[in-house]
């Protein structure tokens, strides 16, 4: 009995514990939430930050040189997006009113007036704003602003990137003078783990990413398909997000298809492309050139999406694999919690 009172304490402890920092992740999400994108970044920088290192750059300048490159890229393709989210709001009362059109001759099949309907759509619209959310016109309209708007929210994630990468190759021998080499060497040997598993992930997720991005781009420009570009670097972004992200990046060009066009034919079509790219990229390729990955259950990789998303917005749902694997990582190192970690990998 004094053994299971003890189970008991234990678990309520840990329960405790996991109720506390879910707390704190969730109140504190506007500190946590740009460092640990800055983070990422610093994990997906690192191949290149190596390769300038073998080339004897010094520190200080190889900083400079990929920042500057983030910067660069992130400016260049946040002003096309910019520009395409602009024009795409402008075009949205027209897309909107063929909307309501298609939706009027789908609706006679089951004796549901225009009225009706826009009834319903007004009453869904409602409750998304009790939730504090918005309606999408105005998230687009809101979107369509100028670039350097997004630049100035980046600001914060720069900054501690850089301050990252500075210290990314003095913490290894800080660690050691502080925690003496004895105590050190677990650590180090869990921090190593944690950074060559995501480090890996996140290296070969980008490529893959923007392998699709690609794909998704050229196959909408020979459809002439309006914003190609824009729905190319929604499929680059929501490749990220797992399971749903594929999905809801086929959505948005399909319907533009169909409004544009009045074409089911043309629409359908469109969709088996974009589909047959998602699916010989997603499950074809990408487990090939990935193998084990993170060694993550899928229900594993579901339920952290479901719970990151709720954490932190669409930003949780874009950290949620690889905060998952570091936990993982570090469960495995206790014997309290392997259990746990054992339950989150994949059947080997």
């Amino acid at each position: 009995m004094k053994f299971q009172g003890l189970g008991v304490v234990k678990a309520a402890a840990w329960a405790t514990l996991l109720v506390c920092m879910t707390l704190i992740f969730k109140t504190l999400g506007f500190l946590f939430v740009p460092f640990f994108i800055s983070l990422l970044l610093c994990y997906a920088l690192g191949i290149p930050m190596e390769i300038l290192q073998r080339l004897k750059v010094p520190s200080s300048l190889r900083i400079i040189i990929v920042v500057f490159f983030i910067l660069t890229v992130l400016y260049l393709i946040g002003n096309m997006v910019s520009l395409n989210i602009k024009e795409f709001y402008l075009q949205l009362p027209e897309f909107e009113k063929k909307f309501w059109d298609y939706a009027a001759y789908l609706l006679k099949w089951f004796n549901i007036s225009p009225d009706q309907a826009r009834e319903m759509y007004d009453s869904v619209i409602k409750s998304f704003k009790q939730v504090d959310l918005q309606p999408i016109g105005s998230m687009v309209q809101r979107l369509s602003g100028s670039f350097f708007s997004f630049f100035g929210n980046m600001f914060w994630v720069i900054l501690i990137m850089v301050f990252m990468l500075a210290e990314r190759e003095s913490i290894t021998q800080r660690l050691v003078e502080g925690l003496g080499p004895k105590n050190a060497g677990p650590a180090l040997e869990v921090i190593g783990r944690i950074n060559k598993a995501v480090q890996s992930y996140l290296g070969l997720k980008t490529l893959i990413s923007l392998l699709t991005g690609v794909l998704v781009t050229v196959a909408l420009v020979l459809f002439d398909v309006p914003f190609a570009l824009l729905w190319g670097v929604l499929a680059f972004l929501l490749n990220f997000i797992p399971n749903i992200g594929s999905l809801i990046a086929v959505l948005p060009p399909v319907a533009i298809t169909l409004f544009q066009f009045g074409s089911f034919g043309k629409a359908a079509l469109v969709a088996l492309i974009l589909v047959l790219i998602q699916m010989v990229v997603g499950n074809i390729l990408e487990p090939k050139v990935m193998g084990r990955g993170l060694n993550l259950s899928p229900l594993v990789v579901l339920l952290s999406l479901v719970f990151w998303g709720w954490m932190w917005g669409i930003a949780g749902m874009l950290l949620s694999v690889p905060l998952t694997a570091a936990l993982k990582i570090a469960f495995e190192q206790l014997d309290s919690t392997r259990a746990v970690a054992i339950l989150m990998s994949a059947k080997k």
